[in-house]
């Protein structure tokens, strides 16, 4: 027993032995081969040659190293090994202790000492190697903080003395240029003046950010073959050439890519034989429950931070967040837990309570990890939240999962906002609840459109998006008509809402349900459909007033229809409309005027019910023109309008020629109000005294808006600085009531002579022109000689001083979001100002571009909270611009912008 037992020591004695000397042997090649700048490796059959030793034999000793960590390989053909451990180090002999350095980043990671202990023992190794560290690939799923570990593997280059500069961590998305090799060659490497027009100077690249420090080259898989092929010579070399130059460019650098993609598929394998490390981080499914709990305490901590109070949650919810299948990972637990955080901050701020988290704040994804039969309990776990601790991850600056930082500050200026505007606090809840839901909305549209669908999914509960999706289909079948994305993803971010608020008995009352209602009513069926089937498969009562929500959104969808103005003539008497309408049709060649004979036994109610049949069954989209004789029916106009929902104008005292000359107009293709102007001056002087028409009156000009200030004052200003007072008065109303203004408009005019109506909404009154906001501006804007100067100077500044790619296509974009702004919110743009904006577009722009630093807004909440609907208008413009540039404009550009546009 003895004997075997010495036998079985001497044997083991003997393989640690032949650990050594593989160990040793391999140790020495990788050194030369790195004094040598060769590529890192060698191959078990190769080894064994030099070791006199049979092959099986070596690789049996060489797996047994790798599972020990001091040894790592690379696959291909054949398999390359390389050593990770205890490099030699002639110029440090506390090797050792700079390994295991305890202040070092990795040790603020959560798991360092369990799913993350191998990955950060590569990636130490991977930075002390001599001479510059080993040249590293991180892979993993989609969210399980690649770029975050990058930066640890920075910040202990850093703590061990091996890059002696903070700010020599360059960072490169290979999805920004994937498909434009000559820009990637730019942007990585520099310009050389006059390497292509508008070169005037020479540029240096990110490369040289990372000089004797680390070039982080994210999305490493969208980097196309010729990008991979371009990095070679740099890999192999330590050199690059700048674009234009012949000139070579030396460069100690240490390259960390990082790939979602099976690296086999994606990466050339001459490329892949030259990044020697490969560190794979786990997905969050394959790591503790401690782990994940750890990570939730360590975002709650981040949230507390940033709003400066303590924060409880609900032992449901922490189940709940412990047990679900979190499919994107860290980064999708991190926006879970901020966007619930951000729903109980808001309960706080307008009820006075605590920030109490609740299982009803998550999605249902998350709330699914309640029902997970073997479910850990949060019970079975202390949890204690620090606001003052310092979190140990973070999922990188620009994440994707990441909500704006601002959002707590947001919520706080704007509840600060509304209350000083009277509002109370039901109201103020609601109304921020909704631009939460905008931050959301805003949350999605940045997502790449190819992760668009799993995205939305994070944050909606995912049986109501394949619920509503389905239902769709069955609402375009019902409206004859494509419903678009944008109405899709609006309706289901607001019942995703709505079913929460429901359950909180937070309902809002909708004003204007009864003309929704009337003039929506094929919509109005559909959302009334849907309602239904929600509350089967919910088990809740949706009210009246949220049906008339939901059916805005479909309503909101609906175009324009390129259709005429339909023309009804309707008289008493057995043949007499027949007659007119017929006339009008023979001469005309057509069959567009429609007749409807009242016999005089007939009920005016009756009529009303036929003739608003007619109506509804000719309307082209156009509205419709009612040519009417006498008596009650010239007021059936209004009350069809108001009944149907579509533009209605009624005209008494009407001849065969006025129907012939109104039917002649809708072939046309011209409005109902233009029609019935030129129509109803004739009935005017046919039917009332010529002396009524010569009463002098006061000259009126009504200029109108949402609430009859803001917009409408600026255009009084203007009015009055061409337009002497006392010979014009400006009045100033309010569009909201459209009965109200109508009924104030027909008042005004009685008493005075109404020159025109001026609004960004569509007003159409008989007898008063309307004129649309952008058309009135043009008397006020630059004119067409000096925009075409203007933009003559600024095309030479973006071709010849701004490094802008299709600079004359992205300056027409900036002088067309300019004007559309311009005419939503009545802003008034001389050419000096003008030229300001487009000037300060154009740098931002160059700086987005080359990746440099932008100002911050100092006044970015009070800009937020004060003027949240120019900042709405303003980032969906510009995605014009970002979707051709590849780029992002963040929130302190958009504001900075507005200062600007709002500036004296």
């Amino acid at each position: 027993m003895l004997s075997s037992i010495l036998k079985r020591k001497i044997s083991d004695g003997d393989i640690v032995l032949k650990h050594e000397h593989v160990y040793k042997t391999l140790l020495k090649i990788c050194e030369k081969q790195s004094v040598k700048n060769e590529s890192i490796g060698i191959s078990a059959g190769e080894l064994a040659k030099l070791l006199d030793m049979k092959r099986p034999n070596v690789v049996r000793e060489l797996t047994k190293l790798v599972n020990m960590g001091r040894v790592s390989k690379k696959q291909g053909r054949p398999v390359l090994y390389f050593t990770l451990d205890k490099p030699k180090q002639e110029d440090n002999e506390d090797f050792a202790r700079i390994v295991e350095t305890d202040n070092d980043f990795f040790n603020s990671l959560t798991g360092k000492d369990s799913s993350l202990k191998h990955p950060i023992s590569l990636a130490k190794a991977a930075i002390v190697y001599p001479p510059k560290g080993l040249h590293t690939l991180i892979v993993g799923e989609t969210g399980v903080g690649k770029s975050f570990f990058a930066k640890c593997m920075f910040k202990y280059a850093l703590d061990i003395n091996r890059v002696k500069d903070e700010s020599r961590f360059a960072v490169f998305n290979c999805a920004d240029y994937a498909n434009n090799p000559q820009l990637l060659i730019s942007h990585l490497f520099g310009v050389k003046k006059g390497a292509y027009t508008g070169a005037h100077e020479d540029r240096e690249g990110i490369i040289e950010k990372s000089r004797d420090g680390i070039l982080f080259l994210d999305e490493i898989h969208r980097l196309p073959p010729e990008g991979q092929e371009m990095l070679f010579t740099l890999i192999d070399n330590g050199y690059y050439v700048p674009l234009g130059s012949t000139k070579e460019v030396t460069i100690s650098v240490m390259i960390i890519c990082a790939t979602t993609e099976n690296t086999d598929s994606t990466l050339l394998r001459t490329f892949k034989r030259r990044i020697p490390v490969t560190i794979s981080l786990p997905p969050l499914r394959e790591r503790s429950t401690d782990e994940r709990l750890h990570l939730i305490k360590n975002f709650l901590e981040e949230e507390s931070n940033r709003i400066h109070k303590g924060i409880e949650i609900e032992s449901q919810a922490l189940t709940a967040l412990l047990n679900y299948e979190c499919l994107n990972n860290i980064g999708q637990l991190k926006s879970d837990i901020q966007i619930a955080c951000a729903k109980a901050f808001l309960r706080s701020m307008v009820d006075g309570e605590d920030v109490y988290i609740r299982t009803e704040d998550f999605n249902e994804e998350v709330k699914k990890g309640l029902l997970i039969s073997k479910k850990v309990k949060a019970e079975d776990y202390s949890f204690n939240i620090d606001s003052n601790l310092t979190t140990g991850y973070d999922n990188g600056e620009g994440d994707k999962y990441d909500l704006s930082n601002n959002i707590y500050d947001f919520i706080e200026d704007r509840t600060k906002y509304l209350q000083e505007t009277g509002i109370d606090s039901k109201s103020i809840t609601l109304k921020i609840s909704e631009e939460i839901e905008t931050y959301i909305s805003r949350y999605l549209n940045n997502l790449e459109p190819r992760e668009q669908e799993d995205e939305i999914k994070l944050i909606i509960n995912n049986d109501l998006y394949d619920f509503l999706k389905a239902f769709m289909h069955l609402a375009e079948f019902k409206l004859e008509r494509k419903l678009s994305k944008n109405t899709f993803l609006g309706l289901l971010i607001h019942l995703d809402t709505f079913l929460i608020r429901a359950k909180e008995g937070k309902l809002i009352e909708n004003p204007k349900l009864t003309t929704i209602r009337k003039q929506y009513s094929k919509e109005f069926k559909v959302a009334m459909l849907l309602a239904e089937k929600v509350e089967e498969k919910y088990n809740i009562d949706i009210p009246m007033d949220e049906i008339g929500f939901i059916t805005m959104f479909f309503a909101a969808d609906i175009q324009d229809k390129e259709g005429r103005v339909a023309v009804i003539v309707a008289m008493h008497g057995n043949s007499t409309a027949t007659s007119m309408a017929d006339v009008a049709n023979q001469l005309l060649n057509t069959k567009h005027a429609k007749a409807f004979d009242l016999p005089l036994s007939m009920k005016p109610e009756e009529g009303l019910d036929k003739i608003k049949e007619l109506v509804r069954k000719y309307d082209e989209g156009k509205g419709a023109l009612i040519l009417v004789d006498m008596g009650s029916l010239k007021f059936f106009g209004q009350v069809i309008e108001e009944d149907t929902g579509i533009r209605t104008i009624a005209i008494d005292m009407v001849s065969t020629p006025m129907v012939i000359e109104a039917t002649r107009k809708a072939l046309i293709n011209q409005s109902l109000e233009e029609i019935s102007e030129s129509v109803d001056l004739e009935s005017r002087y046919l039917g009332k005294c010529n002396d009524e028409l010569n009463i002098k009156k006061d000259n009126v000009i009504i200029t109108a808006c949402s609430t009859g200030h803001g917009t409408a004052e600026k255009l009084k200003e203007l009015i009055y600085k061409k337009y002497p007072e006392d010979e014009y008065k400006v009045i100033n109303l309010s569009i909201k009531d459209r009965k109200k203004f109508m009924d104030t408009i027909k008042g005004i005019k009685k008493k005075s002579n109404v020159l025109c109506v001026i609004s960004a909404f569509k007003v159409d009154i008989p007898g008063i022109k309307y004129y649309p906001l952008d058309e009135f501006l043009k008397d006020y804007a630059p004119t067409e000689k000096e925009n075409q100067e203007l933009f003559k100077n600024m095309e030479i500044v973006y071709k010849e001083h701004l490094e802008l790619p299709r600079g004359k296509e992205i300056l027409n974009d900036f002088f067309t979001i300019l004007e559309k702004i311009s005419y939503k919110f009545g802003l008034h743009f001389d050419v000096e100002k003008t030229n300001g904006i487009l000037m300060h577009l154009g740098c931002l722009t160059e700086k987005i571009i080359s990746k440099e630093e932008t100002p911050k807004c100092e006044n970015i909440n009070t800009v937020l909270s004060r003027n949240f609907e120019i900042y709405e208008s303003l980032s969906l413009e510009l995605k014009t611009i970002e979707k051709k540039l590849i780029i992002k404009y963040n929130d302190h550009d958009i504001c900075n912008l507005i200062e600007i546009l709002l500036n004296e």
